[in-house]
């Protein structure tokens, strides 16, 4: 080894040193943490327990409740407010939990392969030739040591800040060699594990007493329900013997009637009030619906307001029915305000109308290439063309023109087959007769949807 590798007496110390140190103080094996219990500190000074942790979701906490016997298969999952959380303490908390698992689980073995990486680090420092490389790997691992406990919840922070310091001690033998007379070491500060007090395993009379708790900030009713009737089962066989247990069914077994009751209550309430509103809108009550909707407000108020999230569906349908009612009113209006209107149309069209009216059999009778009489046809071809020209003059309001159009086309149609079928009689020509065949469907096609769609127009709006 060349003489500017560092002395190896110095490597011998450091590397028996971080051994001693691994050996001491490493208790060993890693073993796994039965139960990691959590705790939601609220702002008036009780706490909840949560099996494993919780999330935060939008302004909700959503986390584990443990019943009975913490295990998973007796777990209820809840949200509560985010507000009603004293964060503060709980983030204390929850860091002081994290530690204390990770120091139980991961923590041992993590150390030991910190320590053996560092052990590494110098034994190939001490054979790289280079000495620039030397201190530049020194470096490095002095870097990776600190950083250490701030990304492991402050395990064994004092005995990686003895590492640290032998490190300091390598750096500072090999910086001569590397041309480095002097170093700015960044301080190492003792990144501790969070010095918090944790609460022992809360007992089967606190999980329940504290889901008890929990059930009453739940934010959805079916979570709540769910937790009170876990809670009262988990509890049937514990009352048997009286005390606590007795006293704890009879509050959670009223808590659970009293959310029953309130299930049925708003179920009740929003069958009936949508029902209510749909026949209102149905006949264009607006001022009918406003008052549903004034009613189911002070029916959720004698309720005490339980069911925020059922409300708001509720509420929501009934702003649909009062739209509903809305547009059907105003149909209404508008057909009323143009009622005159449409009536003279139709007593103007009266004579087209019957035109048409007579002129159905003849034109079904040449779709059918079943006639009608040759004499027939010359006439039945200048009534269609007449009513044609006649219903031009005719004034159309322009909701009707659709109508008219429809109208107009079916007469013209029905003057071309009375035409061409007098021209397949004349010349004895069935192609001429099909011809007058698809004209006469035609017509007839277009004057059923014109006569549909005048009725629809002029129609007063339907119950709906």
């Amino acid at each position: 080894m060349s003489s500017t590798c560092f002395p190896q007496r110095r490597r011998s110390i450091v590397v028996a040193a971080l051994a001693l140190t691994l050996v001491v103080a490493s208790p060993g094996v890693s073993r796994s943490a039965e139960t990691t219990l959590y705790r939601l500190f609220l702002l008036d000074g009780s706490t909840l327990v949560s099996y494993g942790e919780f999330a935060r979701v939008a302004d909700r906490v959503v986390f584990s409740v443990p019943i009975g016997e913490t295990s998973d298969a007796n777990l209820q999952v809840i949200s509560i407010a985010e507000s009603a959380v004293d964060w503060e303490r709980t983030d204390r908390y929850t860091d002081a939990v994290r530690a204390k698992h990770y120091a139980e689980t991961r923590g041992a073995d993590d150390f030991a392969m910190l320590s053996n990486r560092v052990v590494e680090a110098l034994n190939t420092i001490a054979v790289t030739e280079n000495p620039a490389r030397r201190l530049a790997m020194a470096q490095e691992a002095r870097a990776n040591l600190a950083r250490w406990p701030s990304e492991n919840f402050g395990y064994r922070a004092k005995d990686v800040a003895q590492m640290v310091g032998m490190l300091d001690e390598v750096v500072s033998d090999l910086g001569p060699a590397a041309g480095k007379s002097q170093f700015e070491l960044s301080l190492v500060g003792i990144t501790e594990p969070p010095a918090v007090e944790l609460l022992p395993d809360p007992g089967l009379r606190e999980r329940l007493e504290r889901g008890l708790a929990a059930a009453e900030l739940a934010s959805e009713p079916s979570e709540r329900l769910s937790l009170l009737q876990a809670i009262a089962l988990s509890l049937r066989e514990p009352a048997k013997a009286g005390g606590w247990a007795a006293a704890l069914e009879r509050r959670a077994s009223a808590a659970l009637e009293t959310e029953l009751k309130l299930a049925r209550s708003y179920a009740d309430l929003t069958r009936s009030i949508v029902t209510l509103a749909k026949a209102r809108a149905a006949r264009a009550d607006v001022r009918g619906v406003q008052a549903v909707i004034q009613q189911a407000l002070a029916a959720d108020d004698r309720l005490g307001r339980r069911r925020p999230g059922e409300m708001a569906g509720l509420l929501a349908v009934l702003d649909l029915r009062l739209d509903e009612a809305r547009r059907l009113r105003l149909a209404r209006d508008a057909w009323a305000a143009r009622r005159v209107l449409f009536d003279h149309y139709r007593g103007a069209i009266d004579s087209i109308l019957a035109t048409v009216r007579r002129g159905k059999k003849p034109l079904e009778q040449i779709r059918e290439l079943a006639g009608p009489a040759p004499g027939t046809l010359e006439r039945l071809e200048q009534r269609f063309v007449m009513a044609r020209q006649a219903l031009q003059r005719v004034e159309t309001p322009a909701e009707l023109q659709s109508s008219r159009d429809l109208f107009a086309a079916g007469l013209l149609m029905a003057g071309r087959a009375a035409s061409t079928r007098r021209n397949a009689v004349s010349s004895r020509n069935m192609k001429l007769a099909w011809d007058a065949a698809a004209a006469a469907s035609g017509a007839l096609m277009l004057i059923d949807r014109a006569r549909d769609e005048l009725d629809r127009l002029t129609t007063r709006p339907p119950d709906r």
